[in-house]
């Protein structure tokens, strides 16, 4: 004889509360002809559909210098475009006349 026992009452999993990555560059304008990798600044910038985890990006350019903001769905997307090769490229395109900022937003600040 069996006796069935009511089991415990389940918990629905607990929501985790992922934070979205903002990635601001700010860069010179250069153009393809410039540069041993034939890239402009536009180039080197995350693109919807090639960078993955990429959910917005955003350029200005204003005097002569582009400004991007970039909203990937992770700090690990966000470093896995920005990694040590991206660096090298950036290091012989611009020097040091660029800028990169990260920062984790929640995703309120992201809408």
């Amino acid at each position: 004889m069996t006796t069935d026992s009511p089991s415990p009452p389940q918990q629905a999993p607990e929501m985790t509360h992922e934070m979205k990555h903002l990635a601001v560059v700010e860069c010179p304008i250069v153009f393809p002809g410039e540069n041993e990798f034939g890239m402009s600044s536009v180039d080197m910038l995350p693109r919807l559909g090639i960078a993955a985890g990429l959910e917005s990006r955003h350029i200005r350019v204003l005097d002569e210098r582009i400004i991007a903001v970039c909203i990937f769905k992770s700090t690990f997307c966000a470093k896995l475009f920005f990694d040590a090769e991206w660096t090298t490229r950036a290091d012989t395109l611009w020097d040091d006349r660029y800028q990169i900022r990260f920062e984790a937003i929640d995703t309120a600040s992201a809408a």
